[in-house]
């Protein structure tokens, strides 16, 4: 049996107490299922407009988020694996000031907006935890590669770090 000393005590009863709080932090925070009301879904077609936009209209974009908010985070089925959302549509086509605004309004962030947006750290935190993820792929199965290589400037640290791991497409 080892004694430890009052500081070493007192340090763990600070640590004790905080596992013992976190359960209530994390349920006090979250609202019973009955206080928010299921609204129905989003129309498929304006949900695939909103989504084809990302790619090329940024004002647009803006201009149907500020009308349906819901659309920020609504995904697009192409078909069998194939979804996309706005953020990753943004991302693979390499549209930096769309990715930003729609990831300052809320959106998922991904490993692969964050290759090209050359967030390097983000993307090494990624693929330190989560080594498999080196073969992660956005819409349309388009790589991590790609889409640091969409983000040019910005993506090229990103795209130097991949190549030194070992990944070359």
């Amino acid at each position: 049996m080892s004694i430890i000393s009052r500081k070493q005590f007192i340090s763990s009863l600070g640590a004790a107490s905080c596992v013992l709080a976190l359960p209530q932090v994390l349920t006090s925070q979250q609202q019973p299922a009955a206080a928010q009301p299921k609204l129905p879904q989003l129309d498929k077609e304006l949900v695939r407009n909103f989504v084809g936009f990302a790619h090329k209209d940024f004002e647009k974009v803006k201009a149907m988020f500020a009308e349906t908010p819901d659309l920020l985070n609504s995904v697009h089925n192409l078909g069998g694996w194939d979804w996309e959302d706005a953020i990753g549509a943004s991302g693979h086509v390499g549209h930096r000031d769309m990715t930003l605004f729609l990831l300052e309004q809320g959106a998922r962030p991904t490993i692969c907006t964050a290759a090209m947006l050359g967030q390097l750290d983000v993307v090494k935190v990624f693929l330190t935890a989560f080594p498999a993820m080196k073969t992660a792929v956005g819409p349309h199965k388009i790589s991590l590669m790609r889409h640091a290589k969409a983000g040019k400037e910005y993506g090229l640290p990103v795209v130097k770090y991949l190549q030194s791991i070992g990944i070359t497409a």
